[in-house]
Order: structure tokens, then C-alpha cells, then sequence
């Protein structure tokens, strides 16, 4: 499976979830293989990605990686914080996933990475999804937060009460 099939799937999914504090989803990048795990060594000189801009005006991106120690975590039981962008994408993807049970992946679970995450939790926060597509290939989609907010993050979710729509289930 191509990365742009798996990035197609994804977009579908974070539209259909449809939402409150998803203001926008979109597509960006050209690059045919995932990009990594260094500029020297990545087969591709560009990235590609899913990315979601915030009712915040923040913004948090999944993009297609190549990076070693890839470790599996389960979803937490709640919700990351809301100014956790990394995170709190990555979970939702899983959820959503979870839901949808795309027949084009056979596989998916959330991961953390070596190195990356807040400082108290780098290797052990989530900080993407790793997939495997129903054809047998792999596919790791990373998570970053990538633009500022306008103001301050809420301490408290207010979108504690979300509950993944029935959409969900026919967007894949």
C-alpha cells in the first residue's frame, strides 16, 4: 500500500469524526514513501501528511516516518490533555480506527518513539500510529504539533463528552 492510500483513509476518518475542536483537515506534502529516518538515509526528500488545525488555531500533523524503536502502547484510559496535540492526534486516530476497522488495514496500534515526547515521558508518550495494511506493508505515521496556539490551552477539556459519530464507520 502506497502512503498516499493510507493518508487518504486517514483524512476520511478525522473528517467523518467531525470533531468540535477540529476546525480544519488537510493534505499536505508530495512525497510518495514515508521520509526517514534522516535525511541521508530517507528515500524521499519531502514530506506527506494529515493535518489538523485547531478551534485554538493550533495544529498537529500525522505524516508518514521511518524510525527505529517503534514501542506499543495501549490508549489510555483518558484522554490526553488538550494542549498534548502529539498525543492526543495519535489517540484519536486509534479510536477512530478502532471504529472504522478499515478493511485495508489488517493492524494498528498507538506507539511512542525513543526520544520524542515531553521530557517526563519521552519513549513512553504516545507520539504516533503504527499500521499494517492488509497487502502486508507497514506503516508508521508520526505525530507532530505543528503550529502555535492563539491564547492559552483550556486546563480542562471541554470536549470531554465527544463521542465518535456513526459516520465514522462508512468513511473508510
Amino acid at each position: 500500500m502506497q502512503l498516499a492510500q493510507v493518508l487518504d483513509v486517514i483524512e476520511r476518518l478525522l473528517v467523518a469524526a467531525q470533531h468540535p475542536d477540529i476546525v480544519k483537515v488537510e493534505r499536505y506534502g508530495t512525497a510518495t514513501e514515508p521520509w526517514g529516518p534522516s535525511a541521508a538515509k530517507s528515500r524521499s526528500s519531502s514530506i506527506a501528511g494529515v493535518r489538523v488545525t485547531y478551534s485554538s488555531t493550533a495544529t498537529a500533523a500525522l505524516w508518514g516516518a521511518v524510525a527505529a524503536g517503534e514501542k506499543p502502547l495501549p490508549l489510555p484510559d483518558q484522554p490526553p490533555r488538550i494542549s498534548d496535540r502529539v498525543a492526543r492526534l495519535s489517540v484519536l486516530v486509534v479510536q477512530l480506527l478502532d471504529v472504522a476497522r478499515p478493511p485495508v488495514f489488517t493492524s494498528w496500534h498507538l506507539v511512542s518513539l525513543p526520544g520524542l515526547g515531553p521530557t517526563d515521558g519521552q519513549g513512553s508518550a504516545p507520539v504516533g500510529v503504527s499500521l499494517v495494511c492488509s497487502d502486508g506493508t507497514r506503516m508508521l505515521l508520526r505525530a507532530a504539533s505543528t503550529g502555535a496556539t492563539l491564547g492559552d490551552e483550556p486546563d480542562s477539556d471541554p470536549y470531554g463528552d465527544y463521542a465518535i459519530p456513526a459516520e465514522v464507520t462508512t468513511a473508510s
